[in-house]
């Protein structure tokens, strides 16, 4: 897949060896996405996030003993009201005994008891609590980290299988929306992998073991004491909905704000060129108003839920002092149970307040999971098959089509129609004909990026379909019409036809593309950054720089399509010269509107509708009645009125 990029980043040749390497555990993302029940023998009736239970097996030696973790933490701070209710209940004791002991000499002695108990219990709870953050650590050093592993996996999977996929699927999808799934859903993913399950777990510890203690001490207060929360967990949800509806309205119009910045920077010569700035800062500045207008309707719901949350905990603590002093003064319970209570209702709100958040969060992943799935689930309109053989490892580069046809689903008529022809080995074809006959579909059937509805392409003899498609393109040198180059140097852009290029074959290639002066009055020469898409380059330097990447390779099959549009003709005879150097090593199928290019042609294939209406070599073609000699004509004409 083709990338760009903004400023000074990894070299090409450094991210493209990365990209070769396998990434543990992605083959089996795909898979449990795709096969869920066979791959990890949960049922359909799990819903999407049940795909994802591959993991937790995957990385169980992370996940156990997280929620060991977080068991044991949440066992040493439900411990500390404990310890707050025997140092409250002490007090009362102490303030009898001392002032029965007033005026004795065992009354300075209660004194320095009472306080080294007072130390001795303050001491406890610093070292339970300080216990309980300890194990809260290493929770989310397994937990939050086994998250952080899969989605390490998840999205390198989804970039390798997306480098996989046919140019019909980039039709379907925007970058934007691509990008979108890489990035924000599978974060979203994460947050269920790692922090849902990580709060739903401490939290129904938290509730249950709370709850239970509570229940033991006082069932009557503790039903009045919880009545509060179920308001506040229904409360949170439905504010949460809120929260995630207004931030779907605010990811909307933040990815609109970034879009209008991205095409403004890519089209800014235009934007100069047609004096648009000021109207195109208008336009951002619309963009900028919604965006904040959306972000404070946001702000107004978030700024609502912690006000909401403090006075439900108000209410639970009325509550528990009120109905609780009355079952002091009856005996039933002592005032630490009071301390006791209000502890675990603080305790116990924020596991049922962030329930909401869990089920938001939850919700979310499972959307961005049927979202993943859909591409993971895309199959390659173009790879290898049964009918592959592997044995196919070398070409010399015959070339040949029988009766191919090929029509594009939005199109109504064909692009082309029973196109036949034989080119040997180490020799060159050139086609031409005007706009929309079908050329540039012809050519793309030779690296096999399209495939024939019918008919056949073979190359040395073998049916496309049976050699191997990384064989068959690491044959192949292929120039399409848009050019496109990487945010990095000249040489880098270079040499990625050859990862393992040096500088003298770097050179050499930019050499032959006839790039070489250029480049050297760079400030930086070939080590000078093209920017985003090339943009510092001349559209012939753009051209050149893309041909030098595709005979760097030193390919048994060029394919040029109009790869020569943007360079003058002094240029395109240099680069048609260095090609002809090539003679005998190469074949070469060439795209051109200009008939300069292809007079040396072996054969020309001349093109009108999808179909080959002449063929033959220039010389024969311009003696005779048709189109070539009709375009032949018109461009000679074109020269000599230019020539005026």
């Amino acid at each position: 897949m083709e990338e760009g990029g903004r400023g000074r980043r990894r070299p090409i040749r450094e991210r493209i060896h990365l990209s070769r390497h396998s990434v543990p555990g992605s083959a089996s993302f795909r898979s449990s996405l795709a096969h869920p029940v066979s791959q990890t023998q949960f049922p359909p009736a799990m819903g999407p996030l049940g795909r994802l239970n591959h993991f937790f097996w995957q990385y169980k030696y992370l996940f156990v003993p997280g929620l060991l973790f977080t068991m044991i933490s949440a066992g040493f701070q439900i411990t500390v009201p404990m310890v707050v209710r025997q140092a409250v209940d002490s007090i009362p004791r102490f303030v009898r005994l001392y002032t029965l002991y007033g005026g004795t000499p065992a009354q300075a002695e209660l004194y320095a008891y009472f306080f080294g108990a007072l130390v001795l219990f303050a001491l406890v709870i610093i070292a339970l609590s300080g216990t309980s953050g300890l194990f809260m650590f290493l929770m989310r050093q397994t937990v939050v980290v086994a998250s952080r592993h899969i989605e390490y996996d998840l999205r390198n999977d989804l970039y390798n299988h997306l480098q996989r996929l046919s140019s019909t699927f980039y039709q379907e999808y925007s970058t934007g929306d691509v990008i979108t799934r890489a990035t924000d859903d599978i974060e979203k993913v994460r947050r269920y992998i790692g922090p849902a399950i990580m709060y739903v777990t401490r939290s129904l510890v938290m509730v249950l073991v709370a709850a239970s203690v509570m229940f033991v001490i006082s069932p009557t207060l503790t039903l009045y004491a919880l009545t509060p929360l179920p308001v506040l967990a229904v409360a949170v949800f439905f504010m949460a909905r809120m929260v995630h509806h207004r931030s779907d309205q605010l990811q909307q119009q933040y990815s609109a704000l970034t879009s209008r910045v991205q095409e403004a920077l890519s089209g800014i010569r235009v934007l100069k060129a047609y004096t648009r700035e000021a109207a195109e800062a208008e336009a951002f500045d619309d963009e900028s108003q919604e965006y904040r207008a959306r972000n404070l309707n946001l702000a107004l719901v978030e700024s609502a839920w912690r006000p909401s949350f403090l006075l439900l905990v108000g209410v639970s603590t009325v509550i528990v002092v009120w109905m609780g002093g009355q079952l002091v003064a009856e005996g039933a319970i002592t005032i630490g149970n009071i301390a006791e209570y209000i502890i675990y209702i603080n305790m116990m709100t924020w596991p049922v307040a962030s329930l909401g958040f869990v089920i938001t969060m939850i919700q979310r992943a499972s959307a961005s999971v049927l979202r993943l799935q859909k591409i993971l689930d895309r199959e390659p309109d173009i790879d290898d098959g049964p009918q592959t053989n592997p044995a196919i490892q070398s070409l010399e580069g015959r070339i040949t089509f029988r009766d191919v046809w090929y029509q594009y689903e939005d199109e109504d008529e064909p692009a082309l129609r029973g196109v036949s022809f034989d080119l040997p080995a180490d020799q060159t074809l050139a086609i031409v004909g005007r706009t929309g006959s079908g050329k540039s579909t012809l050519v793309r059937m030779i690296p096999r990026l399209l495939e024939p509805d019918a008919g056949t392409v073979a190359v040395d003899g073998y049916e496309i379909e049976t050699i191997p498609l990384r064989t068959l393109r690491e044959h192949m040198g292929y120039v399409p019409q848009d050019v496109f180059l990487f945010s990095d140097t000249v040489a880098n852009n270079i040499a990625f036809g050859d990862l393992d290029a040096g500088r003298d074959e770097i050179r050499a290639a930019a050499a032959e593309a006839d790039l070489v002066e250029n480049v050297e009055n760079f400030a930086d020469g070939f080590d000078t950054y093209v920017g985003e898409r090339g943009i510092t380059l001349s559209g012939g330097q753009k051209q050149r720089t893309s041909i030098a990447r595709a005979l760097i390779r030193d390919p048994r099959v060029l394919v040029f399509d109009d790869a020569l549009s943007a360079v003058d003709t002094a240029t395109e005879r240099n680069i048609l010269r260095s090609l002809r150097a090539r003679q005998g090593s190469h074949t070469l199928v060439i795209v051109s509107h200009r008939l300069s290019a292809v007079q040396e042609a072996d054969l020309i294939l001349v093109m009108e509708q999808g179909k080959v209406v002449q063929r033959g070599t220039h010389e024969a073609l311009v003696g005779e009645e048709g189109l070539y000699a009709d375009l032949y004509e018109k461009q000679l004409l074109e020269e000599e009125i230019q020539a005026l």
